[in-house]
């Protein structure tokens, strides 16, 4: 029998590919919002960090995806360990520019081509960099000089770097100085507190018409000390209880099972 059979569930809503419209807001999903609603409206740089599976990405596809794209241009990028000039053409190709191997050209077209969205057009420009830890000091040092128009007379986009904790490190480089300067908002998350963690599993066993007296009260202790800040390990341990409950033919999960899922998950 399938789980969500088993749970009267419509589906799965511990899983990844949660809706948005169904997330679970906690403190810290609140706290990047807001602040990521002022740097938009500020042309600021903001940066945003926690340790992995805590929501960051989550909460800012949510809050590009609520804008209004006649008025934003929205370049989201992903980063993995790459040149400069990677990036550049990375901006470049997104951008629509033409396409060129010169780094200056690059360099040239994407300024000329956020003034003219920013001043000709009146948009909006976000650029959005996830997973930023693996940025390059060479890379931020560009950023330096891309933002750098009329001698910091004007912002001309958004800036938004999404990462992990590691990524401080490399902003705390000397030669990053400049930079890290002009970064006017920066969140750190804090992760789950232990009453957060019941409202999430509550939230979004209701999300999918399941019963939300599946755990016991006392489970939710215990997931809070096992998932160490992390949502995706969370979803991992409910998961793995919910599956050791059918295979028990249990109808209420307590401790001693999400304890079991937890070692059979090595977490534990």
């Amino acid at each position: 029998m399938e789980m969500t059979t088993y749970y009267g569930m419509d589906k799965n809503p511990f899983t990844k590919d949660a809706t948005v419209s169904t997330l679970f807001t906690s403190n810290d999903f609140n706290q990047m919002t807001n602040r990521l609603e002022f740097i938009i409206r500020s042309r600021g740089i903001g940066v945003f960090l926690s340790s992995p599976g805590m929501g960051k990405t989550t909460c800012l596809r949510k809050t590009l995806e609520a804008l209004n794209p006649n008025r934003y241009v929205v370049i989201y990028i992903c980063m993995t360990t790459i040149t400069a000039i990677d990036f550049y053409r990375m901006l470049n190709d997104a951008l629509g520019l033409e396409e060129t191997t010169k780094k200056s050209q690059m360099f040239n077209q994407i300024q000329d081509e956020l003034k003219r969205l920013t001043s000709e057009n009146k948009m909006e420009v976000i650029i959005a960099i996830d997973e930023a830890q693996f940025l390059r000091k060479e890379v931020l040092r560009e950023f330096i000089m891309l933002m750098n128009f009329d001698y910091d007379s004007k912002d001309y986009c958004t800036l938004i770097f999404v990462g992990q904790n590691e990524f401080l490190r490399t902003l705390r480089l000397k030669a990053l100085e400049p930079f890290r300067q002009r970064i006017n908002m920066n969140y750190t998350f804090t992760g789950f507190n232990e009453e957060e963690v019941k409202n999430y599993v509550i939230s979004r066993l209701q999300s999918v018409n399941c019963r939300s007296d599946l755990f016991k009260d006392e489970c939710y202790h215990t997931l809070y000390s096992l998932m160490n800040t992390s949502v995706r390990t969370l979803n991992l341990l409910i998961n793995k209880s919910l599956i050791l409950s059918m295979h028990y033919n249990k109808e209420v999960i307590d401790s001693e099972l999400i304890m079991e899922a937890s070692k059979e998950l090595m977490l534990g």
